[in-house]
C-alpha cells in the first residue's frame, strides 16, 4: 500500500505540502483579484466544467486543484494526530492562535454587504485557504517530527524563480520583447483584443520608453503604443521577476525563503558538503536577483534581516550591535547612491502610494465597521482618487486594505495578529538555523505588507501563513526529539 505504515502516512502528508508549497511558487504567483492575467492550465480538470472557457483569462482551474491539494493535505494530516486533535502547545497563546479564525469570520460578515460580490467571493476563498494553511502549521506540522522536509518544496521552487530571474536579466527581457513586437508585426498580437479591464485612461508612456518605440518601424511603433501603458512599461523594464507577478513580489519571496533555503542547505544532513558547498553560489544569486528586481523596499528590508542575523552570533551584546549598525550603514549609503535619480525625479511611487493608503483611509472612516468588502479597494479608490493620480486595485498596504475593505475592527484584528506573533517569536531563544531563518523570513513578510500587497498573492501568503503557524505553536529546541504523532 501507497501509506501502510506511519511514517508512510507521515511522508505522503510532506509529500503533498511539497508539492502544494512548490507549485504555487511558479503558478499562483498573481494577485487572486487579478488572476485574469494568466491564462487558463490544464491540471486535468474539464474547464467547461468550471464555467472557464478556453478564450477566457482565468487561471481558476489550477488554483482550484491546488486548493484540493491543500483540503487533501488537511485531511491527511489531521488524520495522523491523536486525541485531543486541537489542544493547542503551550508555547502557543490562546489568544494569538484564534485571532485569525476571528479576522476570518469577521471577512465573512463584511463580504454580505460588499459592493462588489464576485472579487470578495474570490478573496474570501483566498483568505480561507490562508487560515486552513495557518492551522495546519499549529496543529500538523509543529507536531511532526519531519516536518522540515516540506520546505523543499518552497525552496525549489525559490530555485526555479531565482534562475528565470538570472535568465531575464541575461537578455531574457530583450528576448521576450523583440518576440512580442514580431507578434505584433505578424498580427498575431492585436491591441484590440486586449481585455478592455487592462486599460486605463489618462495614462502616458515615460519619455525614455516612447524614444525606444520611435525606433521601431512606423507602423509597429503605432501598434505598440495601442496597448495598455502598464503592459508597455513591463515590456520595457529591466527590472526582473521571475514568476512572480511583478519585481516588487519576486523581493518579497526572496525575503522570505531564501533565508529558510540557504538554512535548509547549511542544515545537518545527508550531503552536507555538497549542500553547504550550493548555499554560497545561492545566496549570492539571490542577492543579485533582488537587486535587479529593483525593489526598494526590498532592500531596505534586507537591510533589517541582516541586522537581525548578526544579531545571533555568539558575540558579546556591543560587537553585535556595531556590527549590525555598520552593515545597515553601508547599506543605506548603497541604496542613497543606487536610487539618486530616482528620488530627484520624485519618488512616483512613493507618492502613488501615500495616495492609496490616504484613499483606504477615507473609506475606512465612511464605512468603519464593515468596510466596503473583502478585496474591493479598487472600487471604493475610485471615489477617492485624486485627478492624475496612478490606478489601482490594491491598496499597496495589507493592513489599512483592511481597513478599507472590512473596516476598522478587520484592521485591529489583522494587525494585532501580526505584529503580537512577531514579537512573540521574537522573543523566543531559537538555535536551530531553520527556525531562526523562518523567523527571519516572516519578519520580512510582514513589514512588507506594510508597503506591498503580499496577503493577496497566494505564492507569498501561503507559505508564510503556514510557517507562521508552524513557528507559533513549535516547541524551541525540540524540532528531531519530538514524537511523530501526539
Amino acid at each position: 500500500m501507497l501509506a501502510d505504515t506511519t511514517e508512510k502516512k507521515d511522508h505522503v502528508f510532506l509529500i503533498l505540502i511539497g508539492v502544494w508549497l512548490f507549485t504555487t511558487l511558479f503558478l499562483f504567483t498573481n494577485p487572486v483579484i487579478l488572476d485574469y492575467l494568466h491564462p487558463p492550465k490544464n491540471i486535468g480538470i474539464p474547464t467547461e466544467s468550471l464555467g472557464v472557457k478556453p478564450e477566457d483569462y482565468s487561471n481558476a482551474q489550477s488554483y482550484i486543484g491546488i486548493l484540493l491539494v491543500l483540503g487533501l493535505a488537511c485531511l491527511l494530516g489531521l488524520s495522523r494526530i491523536k486525541k485531543p486533535k486541537f489542544q493547542l502547545s503551550k508555547k502557543c497563546p490562546k489568544w494569538i492562535a484564534w485571532l485569525p479564525l476571528i479576522w476570518f469570520i469577521w471577512q465573512l460578515i463584511s463580504a454580505t454587504q460588499t459592493v462588489d460580490f464576485e472579487i470578495s467571493r474570490a478573496t474570501v476563498i483566498h483568505f480561507g485557504s490562508c487560515i486552513a494553511a495557518f492551522y495546519l502549521g499549529v496543529f500538523v506540522l509543529a507536531r511532526m517530527r519531519l516536518a522540515k522536509l516540506a520546505l523543499w518544496g518552497a525552496a525549489l521552487g525559490l530555485i526555479i524563480n531565482l534562475i528565470d530571474a538570472s535568465q531575464e536579466h541575461f537578455g531574457g527581457l530583450e528576448k521576450t520583447r523583440n518576440a512580442i513586437i514580431s507578434q505584433i508585426e505578424l498580427g498575431e498580437l492585436d491591441p484590440s483584443t486586449i481585455s478592455p479591464h487592462l486599460r486605463e485612461q489618462k495614462k502616458s508612456l515615460p519619455v525614455e520608453i516612447i524614444q525606444k518605440i520611435d525606433q521601431l518601424p512606423a507602423e509597429t511603433a503605432a501598434k505598440l503604443k495601442q496597448f495598455p501603458v502598464e503592459m508597455v512599461k513591463r515590456w520595457y523594464s529591466a527590472r526582473v521577476y521571475g514568476h512572480m507577478f511583478y519585481p516588487n513580489a519576486l523581493a518579497g519571496i526572496i525575503l522570505l525563503l531564501l533565508p529558510v533555503t540557504l538554512a535548509l542547505l547549511i542544515d545537518k544532513g545527508r550531503w552536507l558538503i555538497a549542500r553547504r558547498v550550493l548555499a554560497f553560489p545561492l545566496t549570492v544569486i539571490g542577492l543579485a536577483c533582488l537587486y535587479w528586481s529593483g525593489s526598494k523596499g526590498g532592500w531596505l528590508i534586507s537591510l533589517v534581516l541582516i541586522g537581525s542575523w548578526l544579531l545571533h552570533f555568539p558575540l558579546s551584546k556591543q560587537l553585535k550591535v556595531c556590527l549590525a549598525s555598520a552593515a545597515m550603514l553601508i547599506g543605506l549609503i548603497g541604496f542613497t547612491i543606487k536610487y539618486a535619480d530616482y528620488f530627484d525625479k520624485g519618488a512616483t511611487s512613493v507618492g502613488a502610494r501615500f495616495g492609496y493608503w490616504n484613499a483606504a483611509i477615507k473609506t475606512a472612516i465612511e464605512e468603519p465597521f464593515l468596510g466596503t468588502g473583502p478585496g474591493t479597494f479598487r472600487i471604493s479608490y475610485q471615489n477617492h482618487r485624486p485627478p492624475g493620480s496612478e490606478p489601482t486595485r490594491l491598496t499597496h498596504n495589507d493592513y489599512l486594505q483592511q481597513a478599507s475593505d472590512s473596516g476598522w475592527p478587520g484592521f485591529v484584528l489583522y494587525t494585532v495578529f501580526l505584529v503580537s506573533s512577531v514579537w512573540k517569536l521574537s522573543r523566543r531563544q531559537f538555535t536551530d538555523p531553520v527556525f531562526i531563518a523562518i523567523r527571519l523570513g516572516l519578519l520580512a513578510w510582514t513589514i512588507q505588507g506594510a508597503v506591498e500587497f503580499g496577503l493577496y498573492i497566494p505564492a507569498l501568503a501561503w507559505p508564510a501563513w503556514l510557517m507562521l503557524g508552524w513557528l507559533l505553536a513549535t516547541p524551541i529546541n525540540q524540532f528531531d526529539k519530538s514524537p511523530k504523532n501526539n
